[in-house]
């Protein structure tokens, strides 16, 4: 394959988290600015989850219909609209949230396809590859939106966010015709999986720990700031929530009794918990501890999928069922918490919130390795 497919793939990977979890420190310019509450700015992760939880249900069709080359350029286009125009005003925002949700849900299943085009012996490094680019862009552009939004303005950098898309689709436009004729996709899991009990212990593990993880993408840096972090402090914060999760998911391979992992997990979860009123140091090992333990458990997670059969159909099946139902229950977390602050008006109450989940998912956690 040329230089110009890796370039899409890199490209490509750049917008799958990006304007989801790095608008997360922007929520309070974008409330004042808008005149909206936190329900409203929650929806900016919620909305594009949603759209990820139902994106297996149709992009293999789309992709297989039109062709990659054609379902990229569209998508594509799509999330640039969907990026330029949430600075706007109140239904731009929502409206422009939408759009990037279905783009992006679109392209978690295009990669895996663009993945499908290199021969076999580049398929894990290329794969390795593209998700250090996308958790990277993601935790870099944490770190810079709120220095950048001080120095012009909020609206611009949420704007600014299309720019990826744009060199995506630029990059798209470049590849040989060839690959926009149909390809073969694997079809939605069907429905029998609801009558596996595995299928459902691992959902819910997988949808618990995405809830935890995308609750606190999207209200860390306004959890961070009601103990006293300025703006850009909170920014920072989150960037390294993300950055330190990137080498996390290699340590998996060092541990052979999960039950153990489970534990250090707890500890983990429990450390990020106790410091988030513990002034600056409280608050770096706040990020550090739950960032490693949100990207461990996800590892761990998928682990546990891939391990759940000898035959790789049933695999398959339990890994489309838990990465929707995932994606589903993640997408309900942030407006959850949004909701609880709006009513009570507690940040304290929000973190006994995100605590319980988190008790709850190493409890499912134990069940799921106890059975399997």
């Amino acid at each position: 394959m040329s230089h110009k497919n890796v370039l899409l793939l890199m490209v490509t990977a750049a917008n799958l988290r990006l304007s989801v979890t790095a608008v997360t420190p922007l929520f309070a310019l974008i409330r004042r600015g808008l005149h909206v509450n936190s329900v409203i700015t929650s929806l900016l992760v919620t909305l594009p989850l949603i759209c990820f939880a139902l994106g297996a249900l149709f992009a293999p069709q789309l992709i297989h219909q039109f062709g990659l080359k054609h379902t990229l350029i569209s998508v594509d286009s799509l999330l640039l609209l969907g990026n330029m125009l949430r600075p706007f005003g109140q239904v731009q925002l929502v409206l422009g949230t939408l759009m990037i949700g279905i783009a992006i849900a679109i392209l978690n299943v295009a990669v895996p396809t663009l993945i499908a085009h290199f021969p076999l012996s580049q398929a894990t490094h290329l794969t390795s590859q593209y998700a250090v680019m996308m958790n990277l862009v993601a935790a870099i552009a944490t770190v810079l939106v709120m220095p950048l939004a001080q120095l012009f303005n909020w609206q611009t950098v949420l704007g600014g966010f299309g720019l990826p898309a744009l060199l995506a689709l630029l990059a798209a436009l470049l590849i040989p015709q060839e690959q926009s004729q149909p390809v073969n996709v694997v079809k939605s899991p069907s429905q029998s999986v609801w009558s596996d009990p595995v299928s459902l212990r691992l959902a819910l593990f997988m949808g618990l720990q995405s809830l935890i993880f995308y609750s606190l993408i999207a209200w860390l840096p306004t959890l961070f700031q009601a103990q006293g972090a300025s703006a850009a402090e909170a920014g920072t914060l989150l960037s390294v929530f993300q950055f330190v999760g990137i080498p996390a998911g290699l340590l998996l391979n060092h541990f052979v009794n999960f039950k153990r992992l489970l534990l250090i997990l707890l500890l983990g979860y429990l450390i990020g918990e106790l410091n988030f009123g513990g002034g600056q140091l409280g608050w770096w090992l706040a990020a550090i501890s739950l960032g490693f333990t949100c990207s461990l458990i996800f590892s761990l997670a998928l682990t546990l999928i891939a391990t759940s059969s000898d035959d790789p159909e049933i695999v398959t099946k339990r890994s489309g069922f838990a990465q929707s139902a995932g994606y589903g229950l993640a997408a309900i977390g942030p407006v959850i918490l949004g909701t609880v602050h709006h009513l009570s008006g507690s940040w304290t109450l929000v973190l006994g919130l995100i605590a319980s989940l988190m008790l709850v998912t190493i409890l499912v956690g134990w069940v799921v390795i106890d059975r399997q």
